[in-house]
């Protein structure tokens, strides 16, 4: 309708410009589907349309009402699509919401005394190799890692692991408001020293719990990724376009009768090094024996054959391996489970975690669910002796890739998040949060 002035008029207006909005969408996501980039453009376009309502902050819903619409201003966690099921911030958040800025991460101390943390973040390596080489080249130049001390009030979050000392005087007298201090732990409560000095100094936590603000699962040190995910559709195109020569590893997800042939010296294993533990892992491993042939290689047992890796050696000749923790506390989970998913061989675990959130359940057996050592006894030989039951351990990992990640990975995540959460955070007491009932005293089946 043309109002006697010959202009449009505002609901003429955005009847038009409704129209031309669903045509310029359609058309943009046709090219893209045939053009097979849609996984990687469709969340920018998405996020593009999301930032137009958001600065619009209306919703017409017909041409006579106007509904207003929150935006949405915080940082939302959330669970990746595909296992590990966890809030791994490079799986699940929105890239094309990061800006052209770049932030910069202090280590705040050594990791177990070395200052480059295992050589991931040398002086002389370029922020783009860094964050290549912790598989996110997609944030190079959004990030630096650095271990420059005289750069502390540059830095927007200083990282403490808190295995080494932290000089917490120092950090307070340097520290400014905007930077985030992250309490940063592998190891279980069972294994930490006294928090109580660090109340409200640290804004973030970066451990294996689920509940931390960036995810240090082990899962990273021997990474699977789903071939459907949005991250590794993003790192084929990163790889082509970067020229970064990286490779995958396809697991066995059905192992053939040669590998199962070979499985001769017996039923189960153990790789356990630390003897000690509150969980007793290794009087579960002797009551067991009793019902069960296992043998125990490592520290605390024989030693393997050749020159083989152990746990290599422990899959070729047996079909289970005993994925025990060494404390049983809130998601607790190491690379005796995550590494002993590359092999074929089913793990055995006994830990408190949800280990469904790392890999399907019919991918592991888990001894909890037994109430006695006979019954869990019966229950492997069983399903030694029934190939496809046995087979069917292997079955998830059909449409999974290894090689993706690296034990540091995690701080992809924190650049992330130094990117996407501005919202003010002070932990009032860290010592309760990382000690209070995260442990129990083991229960073995009798």
């Amino acid at each position: 309708m043309i109002n006697p002035y010959g202009s449009i008029t505002l609901m003429e207006y955005r009847k038009y410009f409704k129209y031309f909005c669903i045509f310029t969408s359609t058309t943009v996501l046709l090219y893209v589907i045939l053009t097979k980039y849609y996984t990687n453009t469709l969340p920018l376009l998405l996020s593009y349309t999301k930032e137009y309502l958001n600065s619009n902050n209306t919703s017409i819903t017909n041409e006579s009402k106007i509904e207003k619409i929150p935006p949405i201003k915080e940082f939302q966690s959330s669970l990746s699509n595909y296992h590990p099921r966890l809030p791994i911030h490079i799986f699940t958040q929105n890239l094309s919401l990061i800006g052209n800025t770049s932030k910069l991460i202090l280590l705040g101390n050594g990791f177990f005394g070395d200052q480059t943390w295992e050589g991931s973040f040398r002086p002389n390596k370029t922020s783009t190799e860094k964050m290549t080489s912790l598989y996110c080249p997609f944030l190079s130049n959004r990030c630096d890692i650095t271990s420059d001390y005289k750069r502390f009030r540059q830095a927007d979050a200083v990282v403490y692991h808190m295995r080494d000392g932290v000089d917490i005087n120092r950090g307070k007298a340097l520290r400014l408001p905007h930077q985030r201090f992250v309490f940063a732990l592998w190891e279980s409560p069972a294994h930490t020293a006294n928090l109580e000095a660090y109340k409200e100094f640290f804004n973030w936590t970066m451990s294996y719990r689920h509940q931390s603000h960036v995810v240090t699962s082990y899962y990273s040190g021997n990474a699977y990724v789903h071939t459907s995910s949005n991250y590794y559709r993003l790192m084929l195109h990163e790889n082509a376009t970067r020229k970064l020569n990286l490779t995958t590893k396809i697991r066995d997800h059905r192992p053939s009768d040669e590998i199962l042939q070979k499985k001769k010296l017996g039923t189960a294993a153990a790789l356990i090094s630390n003897c000690g533990g509150s969980s007793r892992r290794l009087q579960f491993v002797k009551e067991l024996q009793r019902h069960i042939d296992v043998k125990v290689y490592g520290r605390c047992g024989e030693a393997c054959s050749g020159n083989m890796n152990c746990r290599e050696f422990i899959s070729q000749n047996y079909y289970f391996i005993l994925s025990f923790e060494n404390s049983i506390c809130t998601d607790y989970t190491t690379e005796k489970f995550f590494a002993a998913l590359e092999y074929p061989i089913v793990p055995v675990v006994f830990g408190r975690s949800n280990y469904s959130s790392f890999i399907p359940p019919s991918g592991y057996i888990d001894t909890r669910q037994f109430s006695t050592m006979i019954s869990l006894a019966k229950y492997l030989n069983e399903t030694r002796s029934n190939k496809e039951k046995y087979l069917s351990y292997f079955s998830w990992k059909k449409d999974y890739v290894w090689g993706l990640g690296a034990f540091f990975t995690p701080f992809c995540d924190l650049c992330l998040r130094l990117h996407l959460d501005s919202k003010i955070n002070i932990i009032d007491d860290i010592h309760k949060w990382w000690f209070d009932n995260t442990c129990e005293s083991p229960i073995l089946p009798s």
